[in-house]
């Protein structure tokens, strides 16, 4: 991976993902690393957390280093890179999709939208779909074998101040505009292994709710945006 990815993913609106295991330290070898990425990512709809595909090209690709596992893309909107080390440690990387769609992608033709980069977060996509997978990918670990102790969860989207909610699908407008003007949001939490063994709905929740008070919107409905994306989400998965 060239260095210059990481320069260039920090360049705009980018998330940050640290999984850190409590406790006693996980001793992988780099060969379970891979299998525990290739073996529980999450693929709900067409595109998985964290990126994996077998084999490589010039816009993508998979390295073993020293101490961890490292996978990264940089195609279109899709920039992101991450790295699962032997201490079990998970951290990983990615744009904010809205910020690099141009004319020529998929999704910019679809939603016949020009976005300038750093105005839009997808509240659908971007937001419960997106940190819904994240918990999905940690539950997944979890019942692999990692964090038997619990984990501690850091989950930032940076470079987002002045960032206004939105819904590229017909009929999700907001009723007025949700900005928030904090640069970083930042949840942290310790889960315990109890916890870790319950539904990535329902462990993401209070972390959706947190990123919509700090995007201005407290009074967000949890059964009727939050979950009701969920189900949308898992519906994907079981219509493919």
């Amino acid at each position: 991976m060239n260095d210059s990815l990481i320069l260039t993913i920090k360049s705009r609106g980018y998330w940050r993902i640290n999984f850190q295991p409590t406790g006693t330290p996980g001793t992988l070898s780099l060969g379970e690393c891979k299998d525990l990425i290739e073996q529980n990512n999450v693929s709900l709809r067409g595109w998985s957390f964290p990126f994996f595909y077998h084999g490589s090209a010039p816009h993508y690709g998979f390295e073993n280093h020293n101490n961890f596992f490292q996978g990264w893309i940089d195609k279109g909107e899709y920039k992101e890179f991450y790295r699962l080390y032997k201490s079990s440690q998970f951290l990983h990387y990615s744009a904010v999709n809205e910020d690099w769609w141009t004319p020529e992608t998929r999704s910019e033709r679809s939603s016949g939208l020009e976005i300038e980069p750093g105005t839009l977060l997808n509240f659908v996509g971007s937001l419960n779909y997106y940190i819904t997978e994240v918990f999905e990918f940690l539950v997944r670990l979890h019942k692999s074998g990692l964090y038997p102790e619990g984990v501690k969860l850091h989950i930032s989207l940076n470079n987002t101040r002045g960032r206004k909610l939105a819904s590229f699908e017909f009929m999700r407008d907001l009723s007025f505009p949700k900005i928030t003007a904090v640069e970083k949001i930042v949840f942290e939490k310790v889960f315990s292994p109890e916890e870790l063994n319950l539904p990535a709905t329902e462990l993401a929740i209070e972390t959706l709710v947190h990123f919509y008070e700090l995007f201005n919107f407290p009074d967000i409905s949890v059964d009727l945006v939050i979950r009701k994306d969920q189900e949308t989400l898992y519906g994907l998965k079981t219509k493919s």
